[in-house]
């Protein structure tokens, strides 16, 4: 038997259809229409900085910006700004979940900006560097 649910994730409406399992009633014999989503979701992401606090823009010249790809603390920043980097290279460590992960290079080039320095607290998607 399928039941029809309507469920909203992040303000956004979704139509779910749910099968039940193991069910001694007949199954559906006709199909079923997929489910559509919208082709993009907005995520209201609530805002972490002070008025005293400056905000870290990225602009669209910041095209090998590395973004923080979990929320944690920097144990360690490896690179300097002008340094020369590598693809794969490892440029910091970031403790989340008292787990240290390795943040590398997406592209070789220059370090043109550090966003950020060891003992700062990061959200994610914060612009952690930027490689020119």
């Amino acid at each position: 038997m399928t039941r029809n649910y309507k469920v909203t994730v992040n303000g956004t409406a979704y139509d779910v259809n749910v099968e039940e399992v193991g069910s001694t009633s007949e199954k559906a014999t006709a199909p079923v229409a997929p489910v559509t989503t919208p082709s993009q979701a907005v995520v209201p992401v609530p805002s972490t900085t002070s008025a005293s606090e400056p905000v870290d823009v990225v602009s669209a010249d910041d095209i090998g910006s590395i973004a923080a790809p979990m929320p944690g603390k920097i144990l360690k920043v490896m690179v300097e700004q002008g340094d020369a980097v590598e693809a794969g290279q490892v440029l910091l460590l970031l403790e989340a979940m008292k787990m240290e992960n390795e943040i590398f290079a997406s592209t070789s080039g220059t370090v043109a900006r550090v966003a950020c320095k060891e003992g700062d607290s990061v959200n994610t998607g914060d612009t952690l560097l930027v490689i020119a």
